[in-house]
Formats: structure tokens, sequence, C-alpha cells
């Protein structure tokens, strides 16, 4: 039975603890009932015990509240009006309760209703039996505990509703952060504010545009509900005083727009927007912690409307969850970058390089391809950083680095090891004898001299190859041997490409 109340809401409890509870009060009265011999009291009693047990079998087992609440709610009425007639006033102080419950059990006016007809009809059924100052008093009473009762019913109510629509922003939030904190993809991030701001907002549709990297224009990142012929204007805004969205870019301040038919930002637009019917338009910057802008987030509405003190808060609220979500996959990029490329000369690292060498590997093998590793270390690369300087010696390696990818295709792999060593990947590559043209190509184009520091500064290049699956089948082994075959051109004079043999 506990299992079974764990999942309930808290109306389903209320109504079961209250029904369960008004049957163990009544049911003794009912058993005195018949042990008098009191047929209109057995009669009132069984009505009443039989019916508000029925009552809450009915909820345990079918859980539909509002049926059970009014039946429930009628049930009282009914029953205490049969029992004033038939026993008089000894049981009019019944009503004071079932006028209170009566609120919490059906709606307002229905209760209002209710509650004035019971008083109405009880007062009818006894008002012979008291005195006027006595009856005077009663009926007083019956109004004030009515018009207390529906007062605190009204708050109570507006209360739980403000608590309903907190929790459910609350929802809306932790659901946000969870997508955040779980990295999810920052569109998924962005469709869920969107539909968190529509959700809260009546008629509302939602945007969200983001600082494309020139720092010129908004791209697109989210508009789930917006006429996808809007998408079309919105991604690739140019920022400027055009429009809400933009021109809250470009100020960085908040622009609210009532009425777009009207406003002279938004003249250019005028077919457009009539075509999405859309009336008004409020657009918040998205700044970042540094102060730079982000984005915007811009709310539209299909009448004319301006924001209330209330949603102002509310949209601030979820542009900080935005900023938080764009921020958060800014600082996942620039750890990504970091962790996978070279800082210097932007090529892969070593820890990218294996990913990719076991992405070629399985690719070669699924489709009976050889691959060919080449590894290269430029000569007197030392030479240069002590006569001209490490600041020398990068801008050597800056330069190295982009002539190599000149001389490679696109899906040809390069990456820096570390140092003056490279490492690169060419895909598909079938006879030492275009590797032997290549790998002259890249030697050649290695030794043209470098303008450094006003200076010329010639730096060659000893290139080691290796082929898959030929001189080896994994990683580790092809790498040692392609080093082995670039230590054999070093010490065979530089400048050279060798291939890897069985005797290194």
């Amino acid at each position: 039975m506990l299992d079974k109340m764990k999942d309930r809401t808290l109306e389903e409890k209320i109504l079961l603890a209250i029904t369960a509870a008004a049957t163990l009060i009544l049911f003794p009265f009912l058993i005195t009932s018949i042990l008098s011999h009191d047929r209109a009291h057995i009669f009132v009693d069984s009505v009443a015990v039989g019916g508000i047990f029925s009552i809450f079998i009915g909820v345990w087992f079918t859980r539909k509240i509002k049926l059970f609440s009014g039946i429930f709610a009628v049930l009282a009425h009914v029953n205490i009006l049969i029992g004033i007639y038939l026993k008089g006033v000894g049981l009019i102080y019944w009503l004071y309760p079932i006028i209170i419950a009566s609120y919490y059990l059906l709606p307002l006016f229905v209760a209002s209703t209710f509650n004035i007809l019971l008083v109405t009809i009880a007062c009818y059924f006894t008002y012979q039996q008291f005195d006027s100052f006595t009856l005077t008093r009663l009926i007083a009473s019956f109004v004030v505990t009515n018009i207390f009762s529906l007062l605190f019913s009204m708050f109570m109510k507006n209360q739980n509703s403000q608590l309903l629509k907190k929790d459910k922003i609350s929802q809306h939030h932790n659901n946000i952060l969870e997508l955040i904190a779980s990295s999810s993809k920052l569109s998924k991030i962005l469709n869920a504010v969107a539909h968190a701001v529509e959700n809260e907002l009546t008629d509302a549709k939602c945007s969200i545009l983001l600082l494309e990297k020139t720092s010129k224009y908004l791209v697109l990142g989210a508009a789930p509900s917006i006429d996808p012929r809007y998408h079309k204007l919105l991604n690739g805004l140019a920022i400027s005083q055009v429009g809400s969205s933009a021109t809250a870019a470009y100020t960085g301040k908040r622009v609210i727009v009532t009425d777009v038919a009207t406003h002279p930002s938004w003249a250019a637009w005028s077919v457009l927007v009539k075509e999405a019917k859309l009336a008004s338009c409020w657009s918040e910057p998205i700044i970042g912690n540094q102060g730079n802008l982000l984005g915007t987030l811009s709310i539209y509405h299909h009448k004319i409307s301006t924001p209330k003190p209330s949603e102002f808060k509310l949209i601030e609220q979820f542009v900080n969850l935005t900023r938080i979500a764009i921020e958060r996959e800014k600082s996942d990029q620039i750890i990504w970058q970091q962790a996978n490329f070279d800082n210097l000369t932007k090529l892969p690292n070593r820890n990218l390089l294996h990913e990719h060498l076991t992405s070629a590997i399985a690719n070669a093998q699924r489709e009976n391809k050889q691959l060919a590793i080449a590894m290269l270390d430029l000569d007197k690369f030392k030479e240069v950083n002590d006569t001209l300087g490490h600041g020398a010696g990068d801008t050597l390696l800056i330069e190295c680095s982009k002539r190599i990818k000149g001389c490679i295709r696109k899906n040809d792999i390069a990456a820096r090891l570390g140092g003056d060593e490279f490492i690169i990947v060419f895909v598909g590559v079938a006879l030492p004898e275009d590797m032997h043209k290549i790998g002259n190509k890249l030697s050649n184009a290695l030794a043209k001299p470098y303008t450094i520091q006003e200076k010329s500064v010639c730096c060659t290049a000893s290139i080691g190859i290796t082929f898959y699956p030929n001189d080896a089948s994994n990683i580790d082994t092809l790498l040692k041997n392609a080093d082995q075959a670039m230590y054999s051109a070093k010490t065979q004079g530089r400048n050279n490409v060798h291939f890897f043999t069985d005797k290194m």
C-alpha cells in the first residue's frame, strides 16, 4: 500500500486522507445508530459511510480526482440536508466543515453556489426551531464562514498557481543546466531554451542568434516555432541598427518594439513580417562574462504587446542560461583544440594523429589499400635556434608546416610530434614509386630558402617512409619504422628520402 501511495499526486493523497478519515469518524456513529435502532440515523449514517468509502475506493483504483471530488461534495451536501430534514437542528453544525471542504473539492463558483443553496435549505428546514436572535447569528456565522473560506481558497489557489509556475520554470532551468553539464550539443541546448521561453510566455515565439566568427553577422542558433521563411532573414543578419535583434547586438542593450508594423527599423522587412504574422519583438543581447557580445535572444508575438516586469526577469534568466551554454561550448572547443592541435603550427598533435591514424588504418584494411607514413626532421634546426633565437625557430616551424600542407592532398594527414619532427600519413598510395616522387617533392619544397628576420635561411629535411601493411600492421611499429628510416636518411648525408627496410 505504501508503494502505491508514493507515485500519487498531492491532490490524490489529500482526497484519500479526507475520505479515509471521514469514514473512520462516521463509522462509530453508524454503529451507535444501529444499536439504538434509530432508523433515520441508520439511513443517514449508512449513506454517509457507504458513499464516502465508495469514493475512497474509486479514487484508489481510478485516480480520477476531479470526478470523485465533485461526487464527494454533492454527497456531503445532499446527505447533511437529508439528515437535517429527518433529525432536525442537531446536525446543522456539520455545515461548517462541509462549507470549508467544498472550496477544496469544487471550483470556486460551483462551491459558492452549492454552499448558498446548502445554507438556505438548511435554514428553511430549521428556522422554526430557533428564536430570531439565534437564527440571525447562525445565518451570519454561515455567511462569514462562506466568505472567509472563499477568500482563503482564492488565496491558496493563487499561491499554488505561483508555486506551480515557479516549479515549472525551475524544471525548465534544471533541464537546461543538465544539458549544459552533460556537454550536449549547443543546438540542442538552444532549442531547449527557446521551447522553455515559449512555454512560459503566452503566445511567444523565440529565436536565438549567435555571433559569427568575424563579429559582423548573427547566425541562426535556434528558432523552432518561427516561420521557416523568416529563418533566411535571421541567418546571416548584419549587425546594425535595423530590426530588433541586430540593433540589440549593435547597441548591447535591450530593444523593445511594441509594433513592428509601424517601427521605422522594421520598414525594410514589412512584407516578410506580415507573412510571418509577427506583431511585436523584444530582443535581449547575450553578453559574456568578459563583456563581449555572444548573440541575441528575441521573443516575437502575434499581437502588439509590451513585456511586464516579471517577464523581463524571466527573459534575463533564460538569457543567462544561454550565455552559460555558449561560453561552455566555447570553452570545450578551446580545451579540445589545445588537447588535439599544436599551438604553434596549428597542425594535429600526437594525440589527434593517433586517432586519425587509427581511422585511416581501419579504412585501408576494409578497402584493402595501402598507407604510407612519412616522418621528417629538419636538418640543422638547432643551429637556427642558436644563431637567430627561438623566435626565428618558431617562424621556421610555422613556415615549414605551411609548405608541408602545400605538398599533400586534402585527405592526407600532417601532424607535428614535437620539436622539429613531423609526421605525414598518405592515404591510398599504391606504389613505392609514387611515394618516391611525393617524397622528393616534399624534400625540394622544404629545402628552399626561408626568409627570417630579413635573412635567407637554408634548412633541409631528412625523410623516412614506411608502408602499411607491408612493413607493419600497428601504429607503434609503423612510427618506429618511419623513425628508423628517417634516422638512416640523416646518417647518410641528410636532405634526402629513405624507405624502411627489414635490414634497418
